[in-house]
């Protein structure tokens, strides 16, 4: 299995979201995303690097792509959790009272459960944490 390695991160100049390949500008302290436009060419953004987030390699059922520190909602029991990276893995943490939740990603994703309904920077109020 091919991995995809794509990430995401809040443009400096106008604050959108852009993902592509992550780079480091030859400006000391700059983090850039490079975007592919198509074959040929490509942009270059200046992002906020405190919002750079990883692409996990999982879509929910909307086909919306999931990445680190994004947050879900599980329908059946009506809670969010959020999408964390620790011990080199990426895992889910359940908002305060669901710890009986399983913080395994794949199993989340895979079985379909989980939408992904925003992120930390964009939405916080949605974690009750």
């Amino acid at each position: 299995m091919r991995r995809e390695i794509l990430f995401r991160g809040k443009r400096i100049d106008n604050g959108e979201w852009v993902e592509g390949d992550l780079s480091r500008c030859v400006v000391v302290g700059e983090t850039h995303i490079r975007r592919i436009e198509d074959n040929l060419s490509t942009t270059t953004h200046r992002i906020d690097p405190e919002t750079v987030c990883q692409y996990t390699n999982y879509t929910d059922l909307r086909k919306k792509k999931a990445f680190e520190h994004d947050i879900i909602f599980y329908e059946d029991r009506q809670c969010h959790g959020h999408i964390v990276f620790k011990d080199g893995c990426f895992l889910i943490e359940w908002e305060k009272g669901r710890e009986d939740l399983k913080s395994d990603i794949h199993f989340w994703f895979m079985e379909r459960r989980v939408y992904v309904v925003g992120n930390v920077f964009d939405n916080p109020e949605l974690l009750n944490q």
